[in-house]
């Protein structure tokens, strides 16, 4: 896409806050993640005196004097374990994380004396006996139709796995284990019929192409997946940081053959969809109503929640058919600072929030001087973007050539960049004023600090306010409409096979294990 000739702002912002937007992950909950959360307990766990302390009432005293010691023995435990494995409590917990990933230092953690799975350090004994069944001595028959038999530890180790999930949430499902037992039967069943249906269609059949089509499908989630998974501390070569995302990866359950079975469902399963679907079509009658009931709930949801707006924007899963007032455009060139720097700045940003300006003068000073050397280098690129905007380089080129923001790969990004207004809490403040700063279609931005890095900022294009036309939504409505009343026809349809199948159920199997 091209754009007109940049024109360089006069406008400047060097403050460093966190810049922060939503990002996707794979699927699972990786080991660093999980681990990474403990070592912030012990870095959280000190303020939990002050919490506790700023409540009032004096009937609490003896309460919050409990909590506060068990909450001090459990860090001068957890630091023990920490000493024991080589790594200083009192240093910088992150620089010890990458060493904690190792299996019997998760176990020493946890106080296991089996090595642990990372995903599960934080579901103690507690959370077990009063949210997770026990799994029966023998598998039994929990229910069956034609002849396809579910058993009881299948059923289990799903309510179990669902479990977990909702605990890492920070959820507590004892108040409704026994209707999450039945909704976990009932969608395995649902899936048994799904597949026994397909099986007598014929669908389940993989011709050469939808082989090859599988394999490259596969091959791509497997490469994307362990990117997320990679990690190189500097000691390792790319070939041994892949090995070691790879053995990461299949702790997690997460290797060719499972990726392959979930991609094969999928591709079975959408051939079920269409079949099941195949008479389904929408009227122009459908896309004005549709348009009408959007139109009214944006109406209401984006001029409350400009966030909830920015984020059908930027990630397209919505058809905006209203923009809220205020809005414009921008792209930019992100150059950022590897990730020992960030941490580096954000902990230099949280000290200098905290320092007193007159009486912390000599450190304000020394820790400016050191966000100075740290951006140094970045900034020294970011004044070569600059120069070839006065040269009249294309900004789009100038992205492709410099920038490094993750968020490109949008294609929502890619066209029309992120859309920001006064209204804006999704972006960094100084990503915001310098955004906002910025008179006229074509202009740029001086470089712009925050913990990310240094960016570069060009006014893309203003937002008309209001309702768009349907006209300029209608073929992206049509296909919102077909895929809801697609979605309607296909659950109906998978409720009548399911009674269809006549399956019968032994629940009593499972109750004496919620």
């Amino acid at each position: 896409m091209a754009n007109e000739k940049p024109r360089r702002a006069q406008h400047a912002s060097d403050t460093a806050p966190t810049h922060r937007r939503r990002r996707r992950r794979p699927r699972g909950v990786p080991k660093a993640v999980a681990i990474a959360l403990i070592v912030v307990a012990l870095v959280v766990g000190g303020g939990l005196g002050y919490l506790l302390g700023g409540r009032s009432d004096s009937s609490l005293l003896a309460e919050r004097e409990e909590q506060i010691a068990n909450a001090n023995q459990r860090i001068d435990e957890l630091e023990s374990v920490l000493v024991d494995n080589g790594i200083d409590p009192n240093a910088d917990v992150f620089d010890g994380a990458q060493s904690m990933l190792d299996p019997d230092v998760v176990s020493a953690l946890t106080g296991a004396d089996e090595p642990v799975n990372a995903n599960n350090v934080f579901l103690d004994d507690s959370d077990a006996l009063t949210s997770t069944p026990a799994p029966t001595a023998e598998p039994a028959v929990v229910a069956e139709f034609g002849d396809v038999q579910i058993m009881s530890n299948e059923v289990i180790d799903a309510y179990n796995a669902e479990v977990n999930r909702q605990l890492l949430n920070g959820q507590d499902v004892s108040a409704y284990a026994d209707s999450l037992m039945d909704e976990t039967l009932d969608s395995i069943v649902t899936e048994y019929v799904k597949r026994a249906k397909a099986e007598e269609l014929g669908l389940t059949t993989l011709t050469a192409e939808d082989e090859a089509a599988i394999d490259e499908a596969v091959q791509a989630r497997f490469e994307q997946d362990l990117a997320f998974y990679t990690r190189n501390n500097g000691t390792m070569t790319a070939e041994e940081a892949r090995a070691d995302a790879i053995e990461s990866m299949a702790s997690d359950g997460i290797t060719e053959e499972t990726i392959r079975a979930e991609i094969e469902a999928e591709w079975w399963e959408e051939k079920l969809r269409d079949y099941a679907t195949q008479n389904i079509t929408v009227s122009d009658e459908q896309i004005q109503q549709t348009y009408e009931d959007d139109l009214a709930e944006q109406r209401a949801a984006y001029d409350a929640n400009p966030g909830q707006y920015e984020y059908a924007r930027l990630y397209g899963e919505t058809v905006v058919v209203y923009n809220p007032a205020g809005y414009r455009t921008f792209k930019q060139v992100l150059i950022p600072f590897d990730v020992t720097s960030s941490m580096r700045v954000n902990e230099i940003i949280f000290t200098l929030d905290s320092l007193d300006e007159t009486e912390d003068a000599e450190q304000i000073a020394t820790l400016n001087a050191e966000l100075d050397t740290l951006y140094a280098d970045l900034e020294a690129t970011a004044a070569e973007v600059l120069n070839r905007v006065a040269e009249g380089a294309d900004f789009d080129s100038l992205i492709a050539e410099y920038s490094q923001d993750p968020q490109y790969e949008l294609a929502s990004v890619q066209s029309d960049g992120y859309y920001i207004s006064e209204a804006s809490t999704t972006y960094d403040a100084a990503i915001k004023a310098a955004a906002m700063a910025l008179e006229n279609p074509g202009d740029v931005s001086e470089p712009v600090r925050t913990s990310e890095g240094v960016h570069i900022l060009y006014f893309n294009a203003e937002v008309p306010a209001g309702d768009i036309p349907l006209d300029d939504v209608r073929d992206a409505l049509e296909a919102e409409a077909l895929e809801s009343q697609r979605y309607d026809a296909y659950e109906a349809q998978l409720a009548q096979w399911v009674e269809e199948a006549n399956v019968t159920y032994h629940r009593e199997v499972l109750e004496q294990n919620v």
